[in-house]
């Protein structure tokens, strides 16, 4: 093996070092091309997946399975409130039957016998109660109709668009 002179060590040195040079500028453009990519990739995956969370929100809240739940329950709601509404009647009746089955005793309750009395306060405090908690039910039904329709992703699904009143007059005279 031949030993290199002073001017070939330093020929090579010199060739080296460019070597070295030409090596780590290749290096940094592949690494800064690499990190461009990733960051363009991880923002591309980004948007895509915002555009995908949309899509399934989208999907949960006004796919065919969502629409059906909704619309069934606007059914049933507007169906319990028409139940409502006839329980009301029926017990404004019962609470005019009181005032019927006792009008035989006269028109003033003064001159009634205290049993008779006593009877007509409970039966008629019974039927008011009952009026009252029906009345109240309905109310809060139509409380819940009215409220799921003022929601964007429920109102499309609503059956009737006229929405029931919210409150019969609750206290009863």
């Amino acid at each position: 093996m031949a030993l290199m002179s002073d001017a070939e060590r330093s020929e090579y040195r010199g060739a080296v070092a460019e070597g070295i040079g030409e090596a780590k500028w290749t290096f940094w453009k592949i690494f800064w091309v690499v990190v461009g990519l990733i960051v363009v990739l991880t923002v591309a995956g980004f948007a895509l997946g915002l555009f995908g969370e949309t899509a399934q929100v989208a999907q949960e809240q006004f796919g065919p399975r969502a629409s059906l739940a909704k619309y069934e329950w606007f059914i049933e709601r507007a169906t319990m409130i028409e139940k409502a509404d006839a329980d009301v009647a029926m017990f404004e009746g019962r609470v005019r039957g009181v005032d019927e089955q006792y009008a035989a005793y006269g028109p003033d309750k003064a001159k009634w016998a205290p049993h008779i009395q006593a009877e007509y306060n409970s039966a008629r405090q019974q039927a008011r109660d009952d009026l009252v908690s029906v009345k109240s039910q309905r109310n809060n039904l139509a409380r819940e109709y009215n409220a799921a329709s003022e929601k964007f992703n429920w109102a499309p699904f609503q059956t009737n668009v006229d929405k029931p009143r919210e409150k019969f007059q609750e206290l009863v005279l």
